[in-house]
């Protein structure tokens, strides 16, 4: 029944995204853009999203359903993997349900019409609760491994799949009844092997200057005075409600600050150590610098299970059946909403929806100006407009570049592996999306303007600069 369920409701989010107008975000871009080199890493990221991504086109082509085609696919296998631990943890009605409120979770919903890293992090993150709880149960080797390898390829898909480990060893340092299965050679194994599967990355970063851990530490942390707030804390945490849906999130609160518990109180106290601490982290880091909606995500497999056992244990009907409904009403909407919403119209306070779309119309509209004036070379200045642009023009005969300030180091993977420089030749070269006294600072003149219909314009119409005599 449950592979029933899930398999429908994939099918359908596949099928939506088979139809859907919309087009690739310029994060989406950035990962396809990667995919058509071979890597160890990449400046932002590790490599696994555009390894996967890198299979699939060579499946199916490089539009954007078939890109995004492995999110509700893994997302499917998440949810499996997760009724399987809650099976194993709290009998056969929890793992069923927590399938399903997984899979409707809004997060997760939003999260399958979309290429993210997290897609693939919560994945391996399950797998590696799944091996973890049959360790404990019998610490064997072979746990051990799956536990390692689960843990390393989420490492190659996210950083953020250290923070499990960690947790693991906060689990042992907090419940001692732990510590026996824990502290044995068979976990050292396991560990072993999680280090040899990110030790590539690893090298490939040291070999490129860290790029993908400054990142991280300068962009993403980045803590600092001048960043200190009041609000933002509470703005991520109160956003969970809407990642997590309200009952699944209220559950968690429950277990946390009022000692809800199941029949297995020791099962759910290892859960509260393998998910709240991850919520409360981000929360601090809101407060000190930023802190993005989805940075919590990997608190929702241990937190789901948990919060869909005790809905069942203590038979919160009303809750049940409110989760159903609206979590199950969100995902239904998001599907017709992915089928037939263009993003190009979007507008007011979904105008950020823009992102999606107008990519190909603006490609095109490039693309017939190179080609009237016999230019090979798009130089585009910013990563966003660079990545959208690669994927825009992915099938024109043009060579799309990154322009590189004087004096700067790579910031991006384009600054890195395809730079243009103000020294670099300019015969045949077209700018794009240049600021007006940066372009006549590098001895370019206007040429024309073409219908832009992207997010980061207004009018809708932005200007492509060019060099030599205007004509």
């Amino acid at each position: 029944m449950l592979l029933a369920v899930l398999g429908a409701l994939t099918a359908a989010r596949l099928l939506a995204l088979a139809v859907s107008p919309s087009e690739l975000g310029f994060d989406e871009a950035q990962y396809w853009a990667w995919s058509r080199e071979f890597a160890f890493g990449y400046f932002t990221k590790p490599p696994l999203i555009a390894w996967v991504i890198g299979a699939e086109t060579r499946l199916c082509g490089t539009g954007a359903a078939c890109v995004r085609a492995a999110s509700p696919l893994f997302h499917f296998g998440t949810a499996i993997v997760l009724a399987a631990l809650a099976r194993r943890l709290y009998g056969g009605p929890a793992g069923f349900w927590t399938g399903i409120f997984y899979a409707i979770m809004p997060g997760i919903a939003v999260s399958s019409f979309l290429i993210t890293t997290d897609v693939f992090l919560l994945f391996f993150w399950g797998l590696a609760l799944l091996s973890l709880a049959s360790y404990l149960d019998r610490p064997r080797l072979l746990a051990a491994l799956g536990f390692g390898l689960a843990a390393g390829l989420g490492l190659n898909a996210k950083y953020a799949m250290i923070y499990l480990p960690v947790l693991v060893l906060l689990a042992a340092l907090m419940l001692p009844r732990l510590r026996p299965a824990l502290f044995r050679w068979e976990s050292l194994t396991g560990l072993g092997l999680m280090l040899v599967l990110v030790a590539p990355n690893l090298l490939w970063n040291a070999a490129n200057g860290f790029a993908t851990f400054e990142h991280t530490a300068n962009d993403n942390i980045g803590w600092s005075l001048s960043r200190l707030n009041a609000v933002k804390g509470f703005e991520f945490l109160g956003a969970q409600f809407a990642v997590a849906g309200p009952v699944v999130f209220g559950a968690m609160l429950n277990a946390l600050f009022l000692g809800a518990r199941t029949e297995r109180p020791a099962t759910d106290r290892l859960l509260l150590v393998l998910s709240w601490p991850i919520l409360l982290a981000i929360t601090v880091q809101g407060f000190l610098a930023q802190a993005n909606i989805n940075w919590g995500a990997t608190a929702y497999p241990a937190g789901v299970v948990l919060a869909t056992a005790l809905v069942i244990r203590h038979r919160w009907r009303f809750f049940f059946v409110t989760n159903l409904l609206v979590c199950g009403f969100v995902s239904l909407a998001l599907i017709a909403i992915t089928a037939g919403f263009d993003p190009v119209n979007a507008s007011g306070p979904a105008r950020q929806m823009r992102q999606l779309g107008g990519w190909t119309t603006t490609g095109d509209n490039l693309a017939a100006v190179a080609a009237s004036l016999g230019a090979k070379h798009v130089v585009i200045d910013g990563r966003a407009l660079t990545a959208g642009m690669i994927w825009a023009l992915r099938d024109k005969p043009l060579d799309v570049r990154a322009y590189m300030r004087p004096g700067t180091a790579p910031s991006d993977q384009f600054e890195l592996r395809q730079p243009w420089r103000a020294a670099d030749s300019k015969d045949g070269t077209l700018l794009f999306g240049f600021r007006d006294e940066e372009a006549r600072a590098l001895g370019a003149h206007e040429l024309t303007e073409i219908g832009a219909p992207i997010y980061s314009t207004g009018s809708g119409r932005m200007m492509v600069w060019g060099f030599g005599q205007p004509r």
